[in-house]
């Protein structure tokens, strides 16, 4: 009697695991499909308490050092795990009692839960690498279409600087950019280019030159981002006119060539911290290219004016030798003058090669 009352039982307890377990391999999709959301946590925990047809049910990423046991007969624990690894727990509560078949059921759901865990890892990681590399491709093809600009470029320096202003924000992500040029002797007063297409007043090239971003950079030598100018105590403001936007968030290179400064590049916003240190590499990168039009630009506009003034050196001392050669030997200083001239052009194209 006990036999034969007992295998009914047995047999239904069987067909009600095997129903479950099959219910709960036809739910481990939702699972995978949950990992896709961007936060697949609260999916996770609904498709969770349904399989264990829990009342509440908790999971915690990472683990923490609450406890995984628990002899209260209607709350159970379980690791959530990425192979060996564990990475965080589940605990349910529910009012019938968990039984065995609902310990090797919160095992299983640990080891799913992680691997969808570790998907939702994987896809956020390979949606970054995405963006990452639609924003190289940006990168370079701006670089490529700068570079175009800059090989193609006026030879006249002061035309460069202003071009490479106006196209200076949409390279980097700024709003508005300026590029100041050092004047390439003292008598002479730095030069200061806007990215609106103006060029600032002599006073204002040269308080920038002294006071502001770009001069720290040309003091230093070195690249500078400011994320705040409110709080940040190396940003001294610059008295500001009717129409300008007030500055938050600025970043500013040195143009260097060897031992030489020649200029500074500097882009701000209204935005505090909105650089991040790939944008302020950019525009060092950019500083580079911008350096050598600059300094080609300075060079070719010499080698222009070159021969109509060694034409007119070249006629001076004619007149002077003539004169000297008609006993004229005041000439002489005129000849010797000259002389110191051709010396000086001489010294200038060695600066500047």
């Amino acid at each position: 009697m006990t036999t034969s009352s007992t295998t009914p039982l047995q047999i239904t307890s069987l067909q009600s695991r095997v129903a479950r377990v099959r219910e709960a391999l036809a739910g481990c999709g939702a699972f995978f499909a949950a990992a896709r959301r961007p936060d697949p946590l609260p999916t996770l925990r609904d498709l969770a308490g349904d399989w264990l047809c829990a009342e509440e049910i908790e999971i915690l990423v990472p683990a923490g050092t609450g406890p995984l046991r628990s002899d209260e007969p209607g709350r159970i624990y379980g690791t959530v795990q990425i192979g060996r690894r564990v990475v965080g727990r589940i605990e349910a509560r529910r009012r019938k009692p968990f039984d065995e078949d609902d310990r090797a059921l919160v095992a299983a759901l640990g080891q799913i839960i992680g691997a969808a865990l570790e998907h939702a890892a994987l896809q956020g990681q390979m949606e970054q690498y995405a963006l990452q590399s639609q924003a190289n491709a940006g990168t370079l093809e701006h670089l490529l279409r700068y570079g175009r600009t800059i090989v193609s470029a006026a030879a006249d320096p002061h035309a460069v600087a202003l071009q490479i202003a106006t196209q200076l924000p949409e390279m980097v992500g700024g709003e508005r950019a300026s590029v100041l040029l050092l004047a390439p002797d003292a008598q002479s007063q730095p030069l200061l280019l806007l990215s609106n297409g103006h060029r600032s007043t002599p006073e204002r090239a040269r308080e920038v030159s002294e006071h502001g971003l770009a001069g720290m950079v040309l003091r230093e030598r070195a690249p500078l981002m400011i994320d705040e100018t409110d709080t940040d105590r190396r940003w001294l403001g610059l008295r500001l006119s009717q129409n300008d936007l007030r500055t938050r968030c600025a970043m500013a290179v040195p143009l260097l060539w060897g031992e030489r400064a020649i200029g500074a590049l500097t882009v701000t916003t209204t935005q505090s911290r909105h650089f991040n240190p790939a944008q302020l590499d950019l525009l060092e990168l950019v500083a580079c290219h911008v350096a050598m039009a600059v300094h080609a630009a300075t060079l070719e506009a010499q080698l222009a004016q070159l021969p109509v003034r060694l034409a007119a050196l070249a006629d001076e001392l004619d007149a002077a030798l003539r004169a000297v050669a008609g006993g004229d030997q005041a000439a002489l200083q005129g000849a010797w003058a000259v002389a110191a001239r051709l010396r000086a052009e001489q010294a200038g194209l060695l600066v500047h090669r």
